[in-house]
């Protein structure tokens, strides 16, 4: 059972696929579920990165929150940060407690590349997340999202 669940996304069509596994999941486990989008390292200064993490805060409420209204789902925070993504998300974990993170394979759909279900790179940010999340790291598949599932 999950009690804190860290969904990490890059805010594409991609990953509203693999929200709807988190939110599942945390609804599922009556769990709390972060959202953290990671900009990566910025090279600007405190006000302008300041201004860039605002939008990217509203960016991810109107991306998601209205969808976890409509779910009756309300016990969730929203995490912007900028620096690396994995090592910011890890100590997000850390910190919070979480019991396990959500990710997907890479931000590239299979189907964008041409290529099948089946293959593909699981990506540097889950290969990393992987090998340094404080804990469980639970990566859906292309085979588990809709249109890419055969059989």
């Amino acid at each position: 059972m999950y009690n804190k669940i860290l969904f990490g996304t890059c805010l594409t069509e991609y990953c509203d696929h693999i929200f709807n596994f988190a939110i599942n999941l945390a609804i599922e486990n009556n769990a709390k579920l972060w959202i953290y989008h990671g900009l990566g390292s910025l090279d600007l200064n405190e006000e302008e990165t300041i201004k860039k993490i605002k939008d990217s805060e509203t960016r991810m409420v109107e991306a998601y929150a209205e969808r976890m209204k409509n779910r009756g789902f309300s016990d969730y925070m929203i995490n912007v940060s900028d620096g690396d993504q994995v090592d910011k998300m890890s100590s997000l974990a850390k910190d919070a407690g979480i019991d396990a993170i959500v990710i997907g394979t890479s931000t590239k759909t299979p189907l964008d590349v041409g290529e099948g279900p089946a293959s593909g790179s699981l990506g540097l940010t889950a290969t990393e997340m992987i090998l340094k999340a404080p804990c469980s790291v639970i990566v859906v598949p292309p085979s588990l999202l809709p249109g890419l599932a055969k059989g």
